[in-house]
Parts: C-alpha cells; structure tokens; sequence
C-alpha cells in the first residue's frame, strides 16, 4: 500500500501541477499587474438584459418603476468564438419612423464583443461593481466601447434605462423634464448598486459582485448622475464624469460637497452641447483632490458615447427626436465630425483613462496610476488630448 502511494505521488510530481481552471491569457489588473487599459483585458464578456421593478417608488398609475438594466460581466475562456450581441436602434423607433427610415437612410447595427448569457467567471471572482447612466434621450446600451471593455478588466457593469429619459420617449415626444430626472436617476443607481450587493443565491451571478467596491460612471445627464450619487452615496468610491453638465447647476441643492474620493473628468473641448466654460469648467473646479481631467481638444458632446455610430443627424427629420429648444441636427452632430477625433482615436484614449482609473482604486493596481499622464495621451493619440493631474 505504501509503495502504491508512493508511486503515485511520483506520478503527480512528474505531470507537475493542475492546470488552474479558467485559467487567463494574462494577468488581470492588480497589485502585481497593470495591463492596458486601452485593450481588451483577460476576460471574454457575457451581457445579460434584465428588468427590475422598484414597487417603492410606483408610477402615477400605480406601477412600479422599471429598470431595464444591460448587465456586462468577466465571462469563462470557453465564451471566446460564441456569437455576439448587436444592437438594432431602429427598434427603439416607431413603425412609422421605421418606414419612413427605409427611404431615407441605412442606420447600421451596433455590434459588440459580448455573448448573451455566457457563463459567468466565478473562480476570479467577486469584481467590483461599476454603475454606468445613460445621457438625456440616450439609451443603456449607448457606450459599448467602454462598457463592454470595462467588463474584459474584471468588473461587473450595470447599466439601467432611465425611465422617462431615454431615446423610446425622446422618438415619441414624451421626454421627461430633466428636473424630475435629477430626482429619479440618482435613486436608480442607489437601487441598483443594493440590489447587487444583495444579489440571491439562485441569481446567476451570485458571488461575481464585490459590493464595498463600487465605482460610477457616465454620459452628459449621466455624468451629472455620476456627480450626485457620489455626493450622496458613500459607498461609491470612485467616478468617471464625461462630457458633465455644471455643478453650479445641479449641485444647487448640495452646496459644493467635497466628494473624498477620485474623480476624472473626461471632457471636449468644442462640446457645443454643454460648452466648456459654461459647464466642464466650473464642474472642474469644484472637484477636490485627487482629480484628472481629459479633455479631448477637438472633440464634441458624442465624442463619448456610440451614438456617432448611427448617424442620427441625417435620419432625424424622419424620427423627430424630440430635444426641446435644440437645433436638433446640431446637437446629434456634435463630435461626430471633423474636427473631431474618429471614434477610433478617441474611443481608445477615453476607455485608456477611464479604465486606468478603475484599475488602480478598485482592483488595487498601483501600477495603473503610473498609466495616467500626457505621455500616454500621446502615445495613443498624439496631440489629441490635454491631461491634467491633481493628486
């Protein structure tokens, strides 16, 4: 008996150790390790669509309020080659605008490198949970550049509709008042960043969420989104504003809070939208150390989101997006032209930042700091940007 054990010991030895399960491709951001940010990380992506109700807070007819919320999560290795999801925005359009677009021009899809309902990466798990809003008329898909590259660095991405604010009411002319938005949107991300923390154990992605690291990110309203739920909600750690509206405007109500945690602002300079003295500006000044500040030269308000992608200016006599007091080709053309930077320059450069971020305050990547700075904005993209650093 003895001699069997031996043998088989000797046997183990020579085969050396088990291959690690799942095993990744490269390290995943952490204390050892800070990969680029501006690329792919180790994990393959999963999304799931999922629709929460908040029976607290019920509509005027009694229903409660809905989130349908895109789901972005680190997947097993064996999700690489599966299918991908793509996004129809013609499908958040009526049937007649739908007719009339068939005449007028081919809106493309939006195509993404995650897998619907791919099996989860529990043995790396928990990650650290990361709230993304939407902007004003935008809708939770509107981003995938960054949401779905943030999901590849080992996070959970959490993205709702804003009910009453999204591109559904903005085709049908029923945009809601950004001020009842300002009340509304802040409670979404609360429910959520909860609702994750708390997550069933029939859930399939119990076990995948950190909840005590929390980061929050997003677009124009989303970014203010972003503002509020860090000034009200300590349980975010870090934020990533893009493209924000004033402070001065919205923050009314809570004074001129120091928020105690990292802050990048990414912003653009010719933002007709939300124009950098009126808006980025003062936001940027408000801010408290630690702080960093992108600003992308040229760039304009959609510089930071996909919708560029679709070309709604050219579309927009037919789906009457409904943006009170706007020029509304004006507005949807705003960074999605020379002399902005393509989406392939700017893209890579705002997830380079962003991710970076994320990295070093929530997956403890000291290294990831050092990624921070002017030479590496022009290492990827050479007299695009402006960086500032205020440690």
């Amino acid at each position: 008996m003895r001699l069997l054990s031996a043998l088989v010991m000797l046997g183990a030895l020579a085969c050396g150790p088990a291959a690690p399960a799942d095993k990744l491709p490269f390290e995943a951001a952490g204390p050892t390790a800070a990969p680029d940010p501006a690329k792919f990380g180790p994990f393959p992506v999963g999304v799931r669509t999922v629709t929460y109700q908040d029976r607290r807070r019920p509509k005027p007819d009694g229903t409660p309020r809905l989130l349908v919320t895109e789901i972005w999560y680190p997947a097993t290795q064996d999700t690489r080659g599966k299918p991908t999801v793509s996004y129809d925005i013609k499908e958040r359009f009526t049937p007649e605008q739908v007719a009339m677009l068939q005449n007028a021009a081919t809106v493309p899809l939006l195509e993404t490198q995650a897998v619907r309902d791919a099996t989860p990466a529990k043995s790396h798990g928990p990650f650290p949970l990361i709230v993304f809003s939407h902007g004003q008329g935008a809708i939770r898909w509107q981003s995938t550049f960054y949401t779905v590259l943030l999901a590849s660095h080992g996070y959970v991405v959490v993205s709702p509709d804003h009910e009453g604010g999204t591109l559904d009411y903005a085709v049908r002319n029923q945009l809601q008042d950004v001020g009842i938005g300002l009340g509304t949107r802040p409670v979404d991300a609360q429910y959520l960043i909860t609702a994750f923390q708390r997550l069933a154990s029939t859930d399939p992605l119990s076990g995948m969420v950190d909840g005590e690291r929390v980061g929050m990110t997003g677009h124009s309203f989303g970014a203010l989104t972003s503002l509020r739920v860090a000034a009200i909600d300590k349980r975010v750690k870090v934020i990533v504003p893009q493209a924000p509206p004033s402070t001065d405007l919205f923050f009314i109500d809570l004074g001129k809070p120091d928020l105690g945690i990292p802050v990048m602002i990414q912003a653009a300079h010719l933002d007709r939208t939300l124009k950098w003295d009126e808006h980025v500006a003062p936001t940027w000044n408000a801010m408290q150390k630690p702080r960093w500040l992108l600003d992308i030269t040229n760039g304009g308000h959609f510089t930071f989101s996909d919708i560029c992608a679709f070309d709604l200016a050219a579309v927009s006599d037919s789906i009457k997006l409904d943006i009170p007091g706007a020029n509304v080709k004006n507005v949807l053309s705003d960074g999605c032209a020379s002399p902005a930077p393509s989406a392939a320059v700017a893209q890579p450069l705002m997830n380079h930042f962003a991710v970076a971020l994320f990295n070093a305050t929530l997956r403890n990547s000291p290294g990831s700091y050092e990624l921070l700075n002017q030479a590496k904005a022009d290492e990827l993209a050479p007299g695009v940007s402006v960086v500032t650093v205020d440690r």
